[in-house]
């Protein structure tokens, strides 16, 4: 017989929570999608660099999805504690025919299985088929041949997704039972019955708090832009408390003073029943403003993560390959004095006459030997790349060098008049670069007065990118300077004897030790490897957590609103009652619900594009990015799960007001 009532109420569960069962299949499809992306490397033809990198992404991800099991595991419990609040008069009417707490127990665990066992098999069959979309955007973060694309089942997924889930629905389990043994009969036939308190009630209070709320957003805004977020201090700590304290009194005094606001505009505040869905959701955003808060910042976060994570398959392509100008970069540090010879000079012959170098070319960076010439000496705005810059001394680089560099990329040479200097500039320096330009600043060499001409370049010097900013100047400046740094350029003729050079290089460092004629070397295979690895890594880990996020933040809002919808069905009776026609109370049901789930998401998007105009300067030091797309993928995102809860928690709110 519990059988059979436990068979009965899961099929009913099915659509009276379609939120809940739709957020059990969700968040397993999802755990076995991302869970599934080593197995994907069976149908892409991969390198031996991508295998590493996938090596790498699967041990991420596992100890990642741990913490998406404990996030899944409390959102579930959240739902299901929705659940048996829900049916309290139900159970409540159990006890009273008799039934006991051990058999009403019974009941749920028999329930709670089944809908595990069904969302299970749901969200493992739709994560199955979703990975198989979800191959071909591995491919491309991968840079992989999708040529022997087969279907593929990862069974190591699937154990995955069931151990875990097993473990929260036991937990669930567990929780049912110790709920049911607290409950008494009078708590369970009357626990509907519970109003909500209103956290403000004065009007002028709730508009100061308004006011406080938008100064210390404005504030938080002002001082993320000016101090960015590169440099993690005083200020960065205080717009994030400025910007959480202030999204809080938002949502606490948002509800009166949107009441007062539509008060003003008596058509509109006494049309339909618009003054009924306000107070409705007076009552909730003031009860709830917290959990808003919370959703709402959440929201950012899943915004910019996934904005961001997504924007990393564009920042790092293929293209990087050919923009990193040479096969390998050899570096050497010097101290005044202890330069003797180049670095190519000091390689054995073996290195030296290898025939896998087509071309090569070696340079030095100078900076002063009376130390000055340092960028605090003319004020300049250098919050683009961290105050830490202000202390540090002016490079310098011959012209000769400049223009071997060049032609060693195939470039055209540069001329430069004795009296003139050439900022050499990469992305992240160059707004420092043109504010020497604009501003004429005069270079003082040996006595001499340099001014700059009206161009930066941003003429590659080396794979390293240890000097990002350099001042090119005539040979016969750089007499009195001191050697910081030399460095040897060399291009193979191609990248299989690329590879084969590095395996001498790697041979010779490990046979002469502390002894080898450089300290360091880059390859453009390693920046591309290394590439490769960054961009599968922050993408999948951004676009997971988005993911999950997303998911709790519109499951949370979701089962509020259910949750009102029950408490308020006598109010949806009484106005029927009065004579409200069916299509006005689904469309004040359908304004309520859709300004609850607003509410969050729009302080949201604001506090999104404050945040990752901020964020801009940090994402552009890895490249270019395409903004657009970027833009248009999260807001797909967006809409998909936000939209979908949407529309479930308006379709089950208007099943149980229409009960009533």
């Amino acid at each position: 017989m519990l059988t059979k009532l436990a068979f009965k109420n899961a099929s009913k569960s099915f659509k009276d929570y379609a939120v809940y069962f739709f957020t059990l299949v969700l968040g397993v499809c999802v755990f076995y999608m991302f869970n599934s992306i080593y197995a994907q490397q069976e149908i892409m033809v991969v390198t031996e660099t991508t295998n590493q990198s996938m090596v790498a992404l699967r041990q991420l991800l596992s100890y990642i999805s741990a913490f998406v099991a404990v996030i899944l595991g409390f959102l579930i419990i959240y739902a299901n504690n929705f659940f048996i609040k829900r049916r309290k008069k139900e159970l409540g009417i159990y006890m009273t025919l008799g039934m006991t707490k051990r058999k009403i127990s019974t009941i749920l665990l028999l329930e709670t299985s089944i809908m595990a066992m069904v969302a299970l098999i749901v969200g493992l069959v739709a994560g199955i088929f979703s990975s198989q979309f979800m191959s071909f955007f591995t491919a491309k973060i991968f840079e992989a041949d999708m040529s022997a694309y087969k279907f593929v089942f990862s069974m190591d997924a699937t154990l995955k997704s069931i151990l875990y889930f097993g473990l929260i629905f036991l937990t669930v389990i567990l929780f049912n039972t110790f709920a049911i043994g607290k409950f008494n009969l009078i708590d369970l036939i009357y626990g509907g019955r519970k109003n909500e308190s209103l956290k403000i009630k004065s009007t002028g209070v709730a508009i100061a708090i308004f006011i406080m709320s938008i100064i210390s957003l404005g504030l938080s805004y002002y001082i993320i832009l000016k101090n960015g977020m590169i440099n993690i201090n005083f200020w960065f700590l205080l717009s994030l408390i400025l910007g959480v304290s202030g999204t809080v009194l938002f949502f606490l005094s948002m509800s009166t003073f949107i009441i007062k606001l539509v008060q003003g505009n008596k058509k509109l505040y006494y049309k339909n029943l618009n003054i009924f869905v306000l107070r409705q959701l007076n009552s909730k955003v003031n009860t709830n403003f917290i959990s808003i808060s919370v959703v709402s910042i959440v929201l950012l976060l899943v915004i910019g993560i996934f904005s961001s994570g997504y924007s990393m398959q564009n920042i790092f392509s293929k293209e990087l390959q050919n923009s990193v100008p040479f096969s390998f970069s050899i570096a050497n540090y010097y101290d005044e004095g202890n330069y003797v010879n180049g670095i190519y000079d000091s390689l054995p012959a073996q290195l030296k006459n290898s025939e896998y170098i087509e071309s090569y070319d070696e340079h030095k960076i100078y900076i002063m030997k009376n130390g000055d010439n340092h960028y605090e000496d003319y004020e300049l705005d250098l919050s683009s790349i961290g105050e830490n810059f202000v202390a540090t001394p002016l490079n310098f680089m011959s012209l000769s060098d400049y223009n071997d560099i060049r032609k060693l990329q195939g470039l055209e040479p540069h001329t430069l008049a004795n009296s003139n200097y050439l900022v050499l500039v990469d992305d992240v320096t160059e707004d420092i670069g043109v504010q020497f330009i604009n501003d004429n600043k005069y270079i003082t060499i040996n006595g001499e007065e340099l001014s700059p001409i009206d161009m930066v370049s941003k003429t590659a010097t080396s794979n390293t990118n240890y000097v990002s900013i350099a001042f090119v100047v005539n040979d016969r400046f750089l007499e009195s300077m001191t050697i910081q740094e030399t460095v040897l350029n060399i291009q193979c003729k191609n990248e299989e004897d690329a590879a084969a050079f590095d395996v001498m290089l790697k041979e010779y460092r490990s046979s002469v030790g502390k002894n080898s004629a450089f300290a360091y070397y880059i390859s453009r295979q390693y920046i591309y490897a290394n590439s490769i690895t960054t961009k599968a890594l922050v993408s999948f880990l951004a676009i997971y957590l988005g993911f999950v996020f997303m998911i709790t933040c519109a499951a949370i809002l979701a089962l509020q609103q259910l949750s009102e919808a029950e408490d308020n069905r006598g109010r949806y009776v009484l106005l029927k009652k009065l004579g409200a026609e069916k299509s006005m109370l689904n469309k004040a049901l359908f304004a309520q619900i859709l300004s609850y789930f607003l509410l969050p998401l729009s302080l949201a998007i604001v506090h999104s594009i404050v945040g990752l105009s901020a964020a801009n300067e940090v994402i552009q030091q890895f490249g270019k990015i395409d903004v657009f797309s970027s833009i248009i993928t999260t807001a797909i995102f967006v809409v998909f799960v936000y939209g979908a809860y949407f529309t479930l928690t308006y379709i089950g709110s208007k099943n149980i007001i229409n009960k009533g």
